[in-house]
């Protein structure tokens, strides 16, 4: 039998065969090795004719598994390049790597040490490994799932950067991503404020309709003015454009184990109408003040709501706050004793704090108001009783009023016109002056009601009352304010009792306010008799040089004066002519006291006595 004939005729069937095979075979870059199951029919006793098929699709997947395994997977290479490619124009700048691989039945591409640049807030995104889920056979149209682990964010929040970054983004047509990353850090970066935050988990969605990401928070240091705050916190944040803008929500709790804790919820939407709500359980004030300064010192607890409103280069905190035990010191202008603190029981603190591109303060109205105030608190001069004081303007730029009203006080500053004596009543005024000083650049227009102001300055006691206005100024670059006052103060009840003068006196102190307070004038008059000599004295000039002019007594200058220090009702003893002696000195000057005539005071200055 010849057979040449059909072995010639299956020679091309079985080139067909193998062809097929090896074109079948390609498949093994989508399918992996799931493409050689088809070279099992070539156990089949029936199916052996097509044993060059099977041999060339079994010997093709192989020689594609082993391109895949080197890396040359042109359908894998193509997936890379468009997930890297819809990467790139949903961040906005170039993308890296160190590591890839991928499976491309399963459909998944996974990365290690991704990096994206994010040139429009100079910053950049890193992922540890990440894994990109397309679908099965990379069918790229459907939904990518992201997946990974320790992301790590920068980038720069200053002149509105951040929210025109987070306001564009979008997804690339026909894509959906689902996002779930494990562990993190975001640095959010400006000057002078930043903020580093420990995150545990990021989850997100990114559609044609927009974005939206869910941030779990383990740990926040935010840094204002050069100064760390290191916060625990338990929750989290979300953020996402879905066509009405950018919108940001929390529900998180914060924990700063030092100053306190509290919680911050409620949904922010830059531009519009919405706020968040910070409620402070317990903020201690003495440990956050102390990061920011150490020439003075405050304490207390602070409770109550903060409504935040506003965009990041135009932040709104609305304060509506409790503050309780509040006591403030200034080393140097409190005489280096802490017994001179300001201290308010019970205070309340409202009206609007705005941080400007995260480096300006700017006060709207900020108020500070408390039914029971320490007004005063110097060796000199000490007050109680209640006030409000209102500030506004950009710091250091800032400008106010001050209301109070002095329920009780005590001046206690003995009188003297005196060479040797440095002090007096020109000298006297309140720490809360000194204070007000500290600040760079101040003007405060203030009022104050006087009810009752205790005057102990031998040799003069009695009680002022009255209303007194002015205006506080301090200058940048200047040392010490300029205080003016206008109105006027009544001593009732007063007394002088001085030498063998003792005597009730009515008087006023009316401050103008184009001078200063140091020449308040006076006004006022003594009467009384001195073992028959009748002594009329009206007392005229100003704080700084007061004026006694004496009439009716028909006595010489030196006559009266020698009768104001030597009488007495009864003899003197040693004990009290010394102790005469000793008053004359410290009021009048050692002259005064060796002529036994006070009026010799006159010649140091700081006094006029005029007899008629």
């Amino acid at each position: 039998m010849d057979t040449t004939q059909s072995e010639a005729g299956a020679h091309p069937g079985k080139s067909r065969q193998a062809a097929a095979g090896a074109v079948l075979a390609l498949g093994a870059f989508l399918f992996g090795g799931f493409m050689a199951l088809p070279a099992l029919i070539a156990v089949l006793p029936r199916m052996r004719r097509y044993w060059p098929f099977a041999l060339a699709l079994f010997l093709g997947v192989l020689g594609v598994r082993g391109l895949t395994l080197l890396g040359v997977n042109p359908v894998l290479a193509w997936a890379r390049l468009r997930a890297l490619d819809r990467l790139e124009h949903s961040l906005g700048g170039k993308v890296s790597y160190d590591a890839f691989h991928g499976d491309a039945t399963l459909g998944q591409l996974n990365f290690e040490g991704l990096r994206v640049e994010l040139p429009e807030v100079s910053g950049e995104l890193t992922l540890e490994s990440v894994r990109i889920d397309t679908g099965l056979f990379l069918l790229l149209g459907g939904t990518y799932s992201v997946s990974g682990r320790n992301v790590s964010v920068r980038l720069d929040a200053s002149d509105g950067k951040l929210e025109s970054f987070l306001g564009r983004r979008d997804a690339p047509a026909g894509v959906s991503t689902e996002l779930q990353i494990e562990g993190g850090r975001l640095e959010v970066f400006g000057s002078p404020t930043s903020a580093v935050f420990t995150l545990t988990h990021l989850g997100g969605s990114v559609t044609e309709d927009g974005w939206k990401l869910n941030v779990g928070l383990s740990r926040a240091e935010l840094t204002l003015l050069d100064r760390t705050h290191d916060i625990i916190v338990y929750g989290g944040l979300s953020l996402g454009e879905q066509g009405e803008g950018l919108v940001v929500k929390s529900d998180l709790r914060a924990v700063d184990q030092e100053a306190g804790f509290g919680i911050l919820r409620g949904e922010l939407q830059p531009g519009g109408a919405s706020s968040m709500t910070c409620v402070i359980d317990r903020l201690e004030l003495n440990p956050l003040w102390a990061r920011y300064r150490k020439v003075d010192s405050c304490a207390g607890m602070l409770r109550g709501r903060v409504l935040i409103a506003g965009d990041l280069n135009r932040l709104a905190f609305g304060l509506d706050c409790e503050v309780q035990e509040f006591s403030y010191y200034h080393f140097t202008a409190m005489s280096l004793d802490p017994t001179h603190s300001f201290k308010l029981p019970n205070a309340r603190l409202s009206g609007t704090l705005v941080l400007l591109d995260g480096e300006q303060w700017d006060f709207q109205q900020l108020k500070v108001e408390a039914d029971q105030a320490t007004l005063a608190t110097g060796n000199s001069m000490s007050a109680q009783g209640s006030g409000a004081l209102v500030l506004s303007g950009r710091y250091p730029e800032l400008g106010g009023v001050l209301e109070a009203t002095v329920e009780s006080g005590l001046i206690r500053e003995p009188i003297s016109w005196s060479p040797t004596h440095p002090r007096g009543l020109d000298s006297v005024q309140p720490n809360i002056v000194t204070v007000a000083e500290q600040f760079q650049q101040l003007e405060l227009d203030w009022k104050v009601e006087v009810r009752q102001l205790t005057v102990d300055c031998e040799p003069l006691t009695g009680t002022l009352a009255g209303g007194l206005q002015g205006r506080f100024q301090k200058q940048p670059g200047v040392r010490v304010g300029t205080l003016r006052a206008g109105g006027e103060l009544a001593l009732s009840d007063g007394r002088v009792r001085c030498l063998g003068l003792d005597a009730p006196l009515e008087a006023t102190l009316a401050f103008n306010p184009n001078a200063p307070t140091s020449r308040a004038a006076l006004r006022g008059r003594l009467s009384t008799e001195l073992g028959g000599t009748p002594i009329n004295c009206e007392l005229t000039g100003d704080l700084q040089r007061p004026v006694f002019v004496f009439t009716g007594a028909n006595l010489s200058p030196e006559a009266l004066g020698r009768k104001i220090y030597r009488y007495s009702p009864v003899e003197l003893t040693p004990a009290e002519q010394l102790a005469r002696r000793e008053q004359c000195t410290r009021i009048f000057g050692p002259a005064a006291a060796v002529e036994e005539n006070p009026f010799v005071a006159k010649a140091a200055g700081k006094v006029a006595f005029t007899v008629k």
